[in-house]
């Protein structure tokens, strides 16, 4: 028996379900939050970068500058996250194929994070924001994608 795990996610929150074919029911696995992907970017580093003020040169700029805003970097840690719930699922052989579905951003963020092994196992992937959606209109909007 071919058994499905459809990741429904986006930065701060996610749902996996696991399922056996076409008509057959949607089992939730898990369901996963990262709040820090929706504070305000102050809100999750309360530390400002220092200031300096360069000699030559345009004017001042912060001489620690994040190269990553710090909404991105939570949003990676997250993906980062699922992947590794992907991974342990793929270690126990739980599921054949992954279906992954998440905003365009995310789902990049997504698919860097996962390991070869993974990915081999990854049949579709939807650039959806399917995350808001209930559990039982689900399965009708992904009808067709990965059967």
């Amino acid at each position: 028996m071919v058994i499905t795990w459809i990741l429904i996610c986006d930065a701060s929150r996610a749902r996996m379900f696991s399922t056996s074919g076409r008509g057959r029911p949607w089992t939730l696995v898990q369901e996963l939050n990262h709040p820090e992907s929706r504070l305000k970017g102050q809100a999750i580093s309360a530390d400002k970068p220092g200031r300096v003020q360069q000699m030559a040169g345009a004017g001042s700029r912060s001489a620690m500058e994040p190269p990553t805003p710090v909404k991105e970097v939570e949003a990676q840690r997250f993906a980062e996250h699922l992947a590794k719930v992907a991974e342990d699922g793929h270690g126990h052989n739980t599921y054949s194929r992954l279906v992954l579905v998440a905003p365009p951003h995310f789902l990049g963020l997504l698919r860097q994070a996962l390991s070869g092994q993974v990915t081999k196992r990854v049949s579709h992937s939807v650039d959806k924001d399917f995350t808001m959606l209930r559990e039982d209109e689900l399965p009708a909007r992904l009808e067709g994608i990965f059967y």
